[in-house]
């Protein structure tokens, strides 16, 4: 953490799956989630590395089980981030995927009733992954250049309303493990070698197109960040479950291709990533 004060401090979880040079540059503080795979419970940020987990799960029988961070967490965060103001903006991973909204709402009213002085409010980022963590840059951003609370929760609204996120699946098995697809679309999928594309934005979630391979799947994923970014100023998030390689030829593209204020590449966190399984790659965006 910089040393460095500002007017809000930004907390958030680590459904961002922001790097810790990341979080320092921010300026920003995480609460955890943990993960529980083969009977072992993982802290993220403690003794847990994304691509550690990703070559678990591929050998793995167990399926995996995610918790949001509990409300002590949040408490724990909110308190180091009122050492340096007493106004937080804590902004979470979708309540509809997760209970942290929950959490971080409790443990910002136990961090008030510690200190009445304090000023929390509980964002829910409507998303999560890489698009969290675009509108996390953005609320970071406001609050560098001075803003209020409620200005900066503003600007933190308004990319959650704009951000995409759009991923291909490499393999359906995992979701198949996990209850949420029939077997026999594995198995259609597995035979035909078809690539998912998904999206998860505001008013959007589900498959939106169904190519036959790797290459024609990212060549979706470049087609609508086209027709959203070229001649704007373009935000622009690439993710990735260790497939590093695809990752940075679509973060190389993306730079070539756009003007783009800020590109950058996160894993893709276990908490959806424990569902999705390994070979994911996509992106979150929005335009000025």
């Amino acid at each position: 953490m910089s040393g460095t004060k500002f007017n809000v401090a930004i907390v958030t979880d680590s459904a961002a799956a922001f790097p810790a040079e990341q979080i320092h540059d921010l300026g920003i503080f995480v609460a955890r989630m943990e993960i529980t795979i083969d009977g072992n419970t993982l802290i993220d940020g403690a003794n847990m590395e994304l691509a550690t987990f990703y070559s678990k799960l591929a050998n793995s029988e167990s399926i995996p089980t995610t918790s949001a961070p509990k409300p002590a967490e949040y408490l724990t965060q909110i308190l180091k981030a009122a050492e340096t103001t007493n106004n937080v903006l804590c902004v979470t991973v979708s309540a509809k995927l997760s209970a942290a909204n929950d959490a971080a709402t409790v443990g910002a009213e136990m961090a008030i009733k510690q200190n009445p002085d304090l000023k929390v409010q509980v964002f829910d980022s409507g998303t999560a992954a890489s698009s969290q963590a675009l509108i996390v840059s953005a609320a970071a951003r406001a609050a560098k250049a001075g803003g209020t609370l409620d200005e900066i929760e503003a600007v933190a609204a308004q990319v959650a309303e704009k951000v995409r996120l759009v991923a291909m699946l490499d393999t359906l098995r995992f979701i198949h493990r996990s209850g949420r697809v029939p077997k026999i679309a594995v198995w259609a999928t597995s035979e035909l070698n078809i690539k998912p594309v998904m999206e998860f934005s505001t008013g959007k979630i589900g498959a939106i197109a169904r190519p036959r391979s790797t290459n024609k799947a990212l060549e979706r994923i470049r087609k609508e960040m086209e027709r959203d970014l070229v001649g704007k100023t373009a935000h622009i998030n690439v993710m990735h479950a260790d497939a590093h390689e695809h990752a940075e030829e679509l973060r190389k593209w993306a730079k070539l291709k756009f003007d783009c204020a800020e590109l950058f590449v996160t894993p893709f966190h276990p908490f959806m990533g424990a569902h999705t399984g390994p070979g994911l790659v996509g992106a979150s965006w929005w335009a000025e």
